[in-house]
């Protein structure tokens, strides 16, 4: 719950650009804005908190803390302050698949009541392209600085404004929202260094490709296709939101070392901030590549021109940096109607469902319990999500036994692609 309580304010300029605030009783010389790209954007947040308890609270909020492993497409306009890149940097995706929300924090020397004090500036990255650099600048918004202070608010917080023109508010932030912290666990980190492309790619960002004509598919929704005999599909999303983008090299590597197909749907934004990762993924055969949206929304919820942009600039994308056209799409979360399986089909991709959950996102489930269900559970023709973007708590500790429990039992591992071909088969054409 955010109390909103007005304090008595003294406010000055300095010759240098700083703002002289009296917070809490306590006179801070804070730099007035942050430069992006030649542009000011004021400093509009003070927050006082520990970092655990400000990624936890973001995080719970579908905040995405930038990976410092991956590898972009194009990098960020740099926001600075006072020359300083921030300490922490996160983003949100907007109200529209061309924009996003972008959070930059800078530990401050000082401390408030006791808690770290971090100077931030919430902005608007308007004028986003697949494969781009943005078409402008971010730009200092209201409605950025509202979404942060309506996520805070989840967590134990008050706000309060200390100055106006521009406005700055200051959040103490004492606690996390009841189970925010659960996603703060990291996984250990893998023992060898990550895979890395075999075939050399040409320097500079990646062209982005125009699409190959498709034609469109019937609007089915797959979940366990009838008559796939003993064939059993696991499946990983790599999703761009939620509470991690990241990317977990210990699945690929079990997969490559049991020689195991699997179907990997990938979001557009986790694919070109992670260009590297995808290509080692897309060279591989034992691969398939597909579309899981763009920016993870929640797709029954948009109007049919963004579904459409959202599926149209994830096959863009993965074609651009892969030279594979999907030929399937997975919903986020798995929502998914008649109308946006029809608006996928007309793009040429066939919607994909599972059989049943793994239940790997669930950091309570063990590996052993992991291992336990996928086995039990699994049957002809199943198709299993899992997750290989550190989503996944024990994913890769219970693949192995997942992979050897299937195969005992004459599961035969497929990529969701191959099973689809054999149901769909005409022996009678050879087609």
């Amino acid at each position: 719950m955010v109390l909103a309580l007005w304090l008595t304010l003294t406010v000055a300029l300095t010759p240098r650009g700083e703002r002289t605030l009296l917070v809490d009783g306590k006179p801070l010389a804070l730099p007035a804005r942050a430069d992006a790209a030649g542009l000011g954007l004021p400093v509009d947040l003070l927050i006082s908190s520990e970092e655990r308890t400000i990624l936890a609270t973001l995080l719970h909020r579908a905040w995405t803390p930038r990976d410092t492993a991956a590898v972009p497409a194009n990098p960020e306009v740099p926001v600075l302050l006072d020359g300083r890149a921030p300490d922490l940097e996160l983003e949100h995706a907007g109200a529209r698949i061309d924009e996003r929300l972008r959070l930059s924090l800078w530990r401050s020397p000082e401390r408030l009541r006791g808690l770290p004090l971090w100077v931030g500036v919430a902005a608007k990255q308007s004028g986003v392209r697949p494969l781009l650099p943005p078409a402008q600048p971010p730009a200092a918004t209201q409605d950025a600085v509202d979404r942060v202070l309506a996520d805070f608010s989840f967590g134990l917080s008050q706000a309060r404004p200390i100055a106006a023109q521009p406005r700055v508010t200051w959040v103490e932030l004492v606690e996390p929202p009841a189970g925010a912290e659960d996603l703060l666990f990291d996984l250990p980190p893998a023992p060898e260094p990550p895979l890395q492309p075999e075939r050399t790619h040409p320097a500079g960002p990646p062209v982005l490709r125009p699409l190959p004509p498709f034609q469109p598919v019937a609007a089915e929704v797959i979940s366990r296709p009838e008559r796939a005999g003993r064939r059993v599909a696991l499946t990983f999303d790599a999703c761009s939101t939620l509470d991690r983008s990241f990317y977990d090299d210990r699945v690929t590597r079990v997969l490559v070392k049991t020689h195991t197909p699997a179907t990997l749907f990938i979001s557009g934004r986790w694919a070109e901030t992670h260009v590297g990762q995808l290509r080692v993924l897309a060279q591989n055969s034992l691969f398939e590549i597909a579309n899981h949206s763009f920016t993870h929304p929640h797709m029954t919820e948009v109007p049919p021109e963004r579904q459409r942009e959202e599926l149209l600039w994830t096959q863009q994308t993965l074609f651009s940096l892969t030279g594979r056209l999907p030929r399937f799409f997975r919903p986020p979360y798995g929502e998914v109607d008649a109308q946006l399986a029809q608006q996928a089909a007309q793009s040429g991709l066939r919607t994909v469902e599972f059989d049943f959950p793994s239940g790997d996102p669930d950091q309570h489930i063990t590996r052993e319990r992991l291992v336990a269900w996928v086995v039990a559970k699994a049957r002809p023709g199943s198709i299993v999500v899992m997750h290989m973007n550190r989503r996944g708590w024990h994913t890769a500790e219970a693949l192995p036994e997942i992979i050897a429990g299937l195969r005992a039992k004459g599961f035969v591992l497929s990529q969701v692609g191959s099973m689809v071909d054999e149901v769909l088969w005409n022996p009678a054409t050879g087609r």
